[in-house]
């Protein structure tokens, strides 16, 4: 009887504190750990939804509206960038004000009130993955590839949320002489257009962080080049996919390219081959 009478009076609470404005959702994931872990309660109140850096807000990511609960770690006029405490890398999508639901008002540790029929927001991370690199080059260009360096990648090589993966490349563009599709007049590393599409509704191929930095074969000063999310990626426009460029004739050049499993989106499959071309645009 005692526990049918708890019962009753968490969900009367329940449902005053939801007609009073503040929602009660169970947290799915380990992303906000040691503060907020999978299954417990968290009641988010719709006033404090100012989002200044340091708060813990409730947002609706806007490429798949699913509910997040993460720390706020920048905002400018407009617009929040998240992370979660427990993840190296912030979240990939930047969110606007109007997607703002709320702020974190309690945290209710996993107990009675996580057997209540109530929604749920996500803190979840990406289970480890294996992720490659493939590059396509047109005919006449070169593109050499090393084994990559793993950072935050488990005893099998897989990735990690917030883990790294980074490639060494040698890029030699095409030579002057050459005629047809080596024929342009600068060489560029970018994600291939025509293969990426096929795998970007996968969540680990809208979860990755691509940076690359370059410099001439041999030289001692690295340039970055690029630092792009694939979640950013359009077909419309080349210039969310370009990693490097090389002037047509120029000498070969070195280049790093790492990247990043943000762990912000769920997969699909557990490995991918990310696909990139080197050629004349």
């Amino acid at each position: 009887m005692l526990n049918r009478r708890a019962l009753f009076c968490a969900l009367a609470a329940v449902l005053f504190v939801q007609a009073a404005g503040v929602r009660v959702l169970a947290v799915s994931g380990n992303s906000m750990a040691p503060l907020i872990r999978n299954g417990d309660v968290v009641l988010i109140a719709r006033a404090w939804s100012g989002g200044n850096v340091g708060d813990i807000v409730l947002v609706q990511r806007p490429s798949d509206g699913e509910l997040l609960l993460h720390r706020v770690i920048d905002r400018d006029r407009g617009w929040r960038t998240t992370k979660g405490d427990a993840s190296s890398s912030p979240d990939s999508e930047r969110i606007p004000e109007a997607k703002l639901m709320g702020g974190l008002a309690l945290v209710i540790p996993t107990g009675l009130l996580g057997s209540l029929p109530i929604g749920g927001v996500s803190a979840q991370f990406t289970d480890a993955r294996t992720t490659g690199l493939v590059i396509a080059s047109a005919p006449g260009a070169r593109a050499q590839i090393e084994a990559p360096l793993l950072l935050g990648g488990d005893a099998a090589g897989q990735l990690l949320p917030g883990g790294s993966a980074t490639w060494n490349l040698t890029l030699g563009p095409c030579p002057l002489s050459l005629a047809g599709e080596c024929a342009g007049s600068t060489s560029t590393l970018r994600i291939d257009p025509a293969r990426f599409p096929e795998i970007a509704a996968s969540g680990i191929a809208r979860s990755l962080r691509i940076s690359t930095r370059c410099r001439a074969l041999g030289g001692s000063s690295w340039a970055t080049s690029a630092d792009l999310f694939t979640s950013a990626w359009s077909a419309a426009n080349p210039l969310t996919g370009r990693l490097a460029s090389l002037a047509h004739g120029s000498p070969p050049q070195e280049c790093q390219v790492s990247v990043t499993l943000l762990g912000s989106l769920a997969a699909v499959s557990s490995a991918m081959q990310l696909p990139l071309r080197w050629g004349p645009e």
